[in-house]
């Protein structure tokens, strides 16, 4: 076994220090320092070497060098030569590689696929709204195929997170969603994101009932419908507090009027409701923290939120106390008031909350 071992070590090395002459070296270190034309060059001058993997490995570099100017049916056609040239190569696999992508994106001569790669590797053009949108433009023009969906999926991601054009997102993800030729995986995350971009205009119903026409995995609908649901919600939730505030306004003023306004800071100074509110959310917290590990945000907010509640209740109560259908519909409120707050708490800070009671 060992004697085997060091058989292969031994061809291994000796395939490597093949294929990495002092002649290919120069060339490579021609290239790392940018001298294009002369690393060119010299990897054409050795691709006709009598030394078969010297030859191979200049086929290669070609290849690459055409991979990286865009020239996509040349780079194809390096590979290749390459392949047969040396198949036991350890650059095999990588040409391989290659060979499998750019021929899948091959649609329209490859010029599709150029445009594409020239914006995808350069980042300022990547952040650039003008290169986007000549993009933008020039993808109806491709053929159908998965340089037109990744196309798409660069584009609206472009305006979604960098460029900040939300319809215009929607735009573009909605087409890529619809495409029909695109992969399924890739239809799915544009919905998805089509789904994020209503959401960033407040139109979360409306990215739902799009997603819902679709023919996508049905996980991807019933995740936009819960987003709209809990958008209803949201804006439920803030109506109630609004109401609960207007209700303390009134409260006060009532108590003020009817000279009752110290029943109402005794009210607020009782201890038994504080002692119960601070189990509930400071003490809840500390547990989730050291059992779980988990964030005391939303409890701080809860509590914060239900305790600015109880104000309202407890002043009230003091104000009504003569009016018991008035006493009720106020605690009815607030105790809405309390559940909005526990709501809003657990969307901004902690959404797999909401998730554990099927929210």
């Amino acid at each position: 076994m060992r004697g085997a071992a060091f058989l292969a070590l031994v061809l291994f090395a000796g395939g490597a220090s093949a294929q990495m002459t002092a002649r290919v070296e120069e060339a490579r270190a021609a290239l790392e320092a940018g001298e294009t034309d002369r690393a060119r060059a010299l990897f054409t001058e050795l691709a006709r070497s009598p030394n078969r993997r010297e030859a191979a490995t200049a086929v290669y570099h070609l290849a690459t060098m055409a991979d990286d100017a865009l020239d996509f049916p040349a780079a194809l056609a390096g590979y290749r030569d390459f392949l047969q040239r040396d198949p036991g190569s350890r650059f095999a696999a990588r040409a391989q590689a290659r060979i499998d992508d750019v021929s899948s994106h091959g649609e329209g001569d490859f010029v599709p696929l150029q445009r594409l790669e020239r914006i995808r590797r350069d980042e300022a053009l990547a952040n650039s709204l003008a290169a986007i949108r000549a993009l933008d433009r020039a993808i109806d023009t491709f053929p159908p195929g998965l340089v037109r969906a990744e196309a798409r999926l660069l584009v609206g991601e472009a305006y979604l997170s960098r460029l900040n054009r939300l319809r215009d997102a929607a735009r573009v993800l909605r087409a890529l969603a619809e495409d029909t030729a695109a992969p399924n995986d890739l239809r799915s995350l544009a919905a998805e994101r089509l789904v994020d971009a209503r959401a960033g205009v407040g139109e979360e119903r409306a990215g739902a009932d799009e997603v819902r026409a679709m023919p996508l995995d049905p996980e991807v609908r019933q995740n936009a419908a819960v987003r709209a649901r809990r958008a209803r919600l949201r804006i439920a939730a803030r109506w109630t507090l609004a109401a609960c505030a207007a209700l303390g306004v009134f409260a006060l003023a009532s108590a003020a009027r009817e000279r009752r306004f110290r029943e109402v800071l005794r009210a607020w100074r009782r201890p038994l409701p504080w002692a119960q509110l601070a189990i509930l959310t400071v003490g809840g917290g500390a547990l989730a923290k050291v059992y779980d590990e988990h964030d005391v945000e939303p409890f701080v907010a809860l509590g914060a939120g239900v305790a600015a509640v109880y104000l309202v209740a407890s002043a009230w109560s003091v104000a009504m106390r003569d009016r018991a259908w008035a006493r009720g519909a106020g605690g009815a409120l607030c105790f809405a008031a309390a559940l909005a707050v526990s709501f809003l708490a657990m969307d901004a800070l902690d959404v797999m909350m909401l998730e554990g009671i099927s929210l």
